[in-house]
């Protein structure tokens, strides 16, 4: 216990975590530059961006390859070195004496790329926990909650999925809405919006809950659509729009029981109901979820409710969102992390804190072999689900620690 202690809670526990980052993005650059196509979703991401360049249509209007907004392709241009071939899983089975260089500049661009979405993952919890820091040299959250939080990140590390971008946007907005940094705050919400369009739940939440978001947040999105216009041609640009919101509507019907949300769940069961019985659902939590943010907004200090906010809307997401995916949950599990590291910090070691670790190990189920073959589909929303209830009972009966959480000096 006394090394675990000396692990978490020394002053210099945020070193061992900053080493804990560098380890895992090292381990992930080494397998995306020697497979820089293996189970990973960038190459739709490279793809794009060579076709927005040469006003080629990115999207195949058949609900699967690039699922994004038409300036999503920004985030992952400076990456596109050089482009993947057309076909992967030939190039997947050629040995790499063969390929090495041939496609050095594409191997090299990954691994950039993995360096730039990680460290902004890394750095958004690190400033997560920084402004939950109990003075300016010891208690730190850091090292613990990126323990708690890696299991949901490794997948999702690897893969190279947006999905990491939206996070940490995410956290990075709810930090600057509890500095009352309302501009910054805009930036970090429409930049989520263009990693994942995902990012209009946190960006709709937090702009209808606090005012200064009101005429900002309009502001932002002129800006936003505006970067599609980038493009030296407007007439494809609109028509890349039109596509575009084409393949999201056929995306958001899954023709296939394998993605992670609650209609899964329920089918992995036998209870099988078809989308258009599932739209209301959505549609009510939607509203049940706005209810709830504005309860916790109502009933927790300032500078706490805005990740009490965002944390409902990751869970949310990954329950209600008919596309969740496995690695996903990477947008969720900061904040169960964040909560379950406060609460062991505070000595407030009860049953609850207990589920709270047992979410974050469980959201990392992907990488545990025979343990995901039983647990795949069904198990993450479940955990989502429990972690929803549990914000919902802290919104009627606060959490009595969470009521006094010490932001930073």
């Amino acid at each position: 216990m006394e090394k675990l202690t000396a692990l978490f809670w020394s002053s210099k526990s945020d070193d061992y975590a900053k080493r804990i980052w560098l380890l895992f993005f090292a381990i992930v650059a080494v397998l995306v530059f020697f497979q820089p196509a293996h189970r990973t979703v960038t190459h739709n991401y490279s793809r794009a961006a060579y076709s927005w360049w040469n006003s080629e249509n990115m999207y195949s209007l058949q609900g699967k390859g690039f699922l994004y907004f038409p300036q999503s392709v920004l985030l992952y241009t400076p990456f596109a070195w050089q482009e993947f071939p057309k076909e992967i899983k030939k190039f997947n089975k050629q040995p790499l004496s063969e390929t090495l260089s041939s496609t050095l500049l594409l191997r090299l661009g990954e691994v950039f790329y993995r360096a730039f979405a990680l460290g902004l993952f890394g750095w958004a919890i690190w400033r997560m926990c920084r402004f939950f820091r109990a003075n300016s040299t010891v208690a730190s959250l850091f090292c613990l909650v990126t323990v708690l939080a890696l299991p949901a990140s490794v997948t999702a590390g690897k893969n190279g999925q947006f999905n990491m971008l939206l996070s940490a946007s995410m956290i990075l907005a709810a930090v600057c809405v509890s500095e009352k940094r309302w501009w910054p705050a805009t930036a970090w919400l429409l930049l989520g919006v263009i990693a994942k369009p995902l990012g209009i739940v946190p960006l709709m939440l937090l702009g209808a809950l606090y005012m200064p978001l009101w005429w900002r947040l309009p502001l932002g999105m002129i800006v936003f659509i505006g970067l599609s216009f980038i493009h030296f041609d407007p007439i494809y640009v609109i028509n890349q729009w039109q596509m575009c919101f084409k393949q999201i509507t056929m995306a958001s019907i899954p023709l296939e029981n394998s993605f992670d949300d609650i209609a899964a769940m329920f089918r992995t069961f036998g209870l099988i109901l078809p989308d258009k019985q599932w739209f209301p659902v959505r549609a009510l939590f939607a509203f049940v979820t706005l209810g709830l943010s504005w309860q916790l907004k109502k009933v927790y200090p300032a500078f706490v409710s805005p990740f009490l906010v965002t944390a409902l809307s990751a869970a949310y997401l990954m329950i209600f969102n008919p596309r969740t995916e496995a690695v996903s949950y990477i947008i969720l599990a900061p904040y169960v992390a964040l909560f379950a590291a406060f609460l062991i910090r505070e000595k407030a070691i009860t049953p609850l804190v207990w589920l709270l670790v047992f979410i974050c190990i469980g959201f990392g189920s992907d990488c545990y072999g025979d343990i995901y073959r039983i647990t795949r589909i069904w198990f993450k929303p479940l955990l989502a689900c429990i972690f929803f209830t549990i914000l919902a009972m802290w919104a009627f009966r606060p959490a009595r620690p969470l009521q006094f959480m010490k932001k930073s000096l």
